[in-house]
């Protein structure tokens, strides 16, 4: 029988993982038609099927059940002999990847990185805006800006200034709308979906207008800010973008709200000398817009 290759066992475990062919496609940036040809060559090697197909998805055989631990073991050999290769790299040159939401990206990042490549030119980043998290053990970015209470163990962070919210209207919205009382008109608009109670909600009964109805739900953060910018309702916004928008209006009497954040790092790749440079410069950065972020600017 012919030894499998990695890319065999990388079809396998993306087709394990998505459950189908069109998510394992997805996750190896690949055609359906490639990942079915050479889940076909496995089995077609084997003599054996390794996936039984379910209305629900693709479901592991005991033959395929038998190979999952081997083939992660596998995987993981080949991504630290990946990361170490990579952290031997001490070059103040070549590509760095950096992930984060894009608001962060377009209001505080961009300048720092303008002053980042003007002191080292040789250099090239590559920012990845969006609101997925991104796998740093697998080396799809190299530094991480992310909210959370604490780092997973394995990662080297560095903490940030908690940023800061605050409850912001339109100019023109909060003039016209009653806020308080047994019926105001005002509306929330929030992050989190209908019938969802999390942290949000928990923050919205603290406030003096929580007798306000929760009415829209926008994800994305900026958004957010443009829909209560257009008056379709108030909400709690990142105060480090809402407070340079002059049609804005912080909302009184309601306490500040904080999440922490951090620069995240694998700890072979920050073996890096230009990754390591680069989350230095960072969050020296960024603590030095400590009063932005944090919202003590208004």
């Amino acid at each position: 029988m012919k030894v499998f290759e990695w890319d065999d066992l990388r079809v396998f475990l993306a087709i394990y993982r998505g459950r189908s062919v069109r998510a394992a496609s997805k996750l190896m940036g690949v055609s359906h038609s490639t990942i079915s040809r050479r889940l076909q060559a496995m089995e077609s090697q084997l003599d054996l099927k390794l996936f039984v197909r379910h209305n629900e998805g693709f479901i592991l055989t005991e033959m395929g059940e038998a190979m999952v631990e081997r083939a992660e073991r596998v995987e993981s050999e080949i991504l630290s002999m990946e990361r170490e290769v990579f952290g031997r790299d001490a070059l103040l040159s070549g590509p760095i990847r950096i992930t984060m939401l894009p608001h962060i990206a377009q209001h505080l990042i961009i300048p720092h990185i303008v002053k980042f490549t003007a002191l080292y030119p040789d250099i090239h980043i590559e920012i990845d805006a969006n609101n997925n998290i991104v796998d740093l053990d697998r080396r799809n970015a190299d530094i991480a800006i992310r909210f959370q209470a604490e780092p997973e163990e394995h990662l080297i962070g560095r903490k940030l200034p908690d940023f800061g919210l605050a409850v912001y209207a339109s100019l023109n919205y909060e003039a016209e709308q009653s806020f308080t009382g047994k019926n105001p008109s005002a509306r929330w608009l929030s992050w989190e979906k209908a019938n969802q109670h999390g942290l949000l909600s928990r923050w919205i009964k603290t406030t003096p207008y929580a007798y306000c109805q929760v009415q829209h739900s926008i994800a994305d953060p900026l958004a957010l800010q443009q829909a209560v910018k257009a008056g379709l309702g108030f909400a709690y916004l990142f105060s480090f973008t809402a407070d340079q928008d002059p049609q804005l209006k912080r909302l009184p009497d309601i306490d500040m709200q904080f999440i922490p954040a951090w620069i995240l790092t694998h700890p072979d790749s920050v073996a890096t000398e230009r990754v390591k440079v680069f989350a230095r410069f960072l969050w020296d950065a960024l603590n030095e817009d400590k009063d932005l972020i944090q919202g003590t600017i208004n």
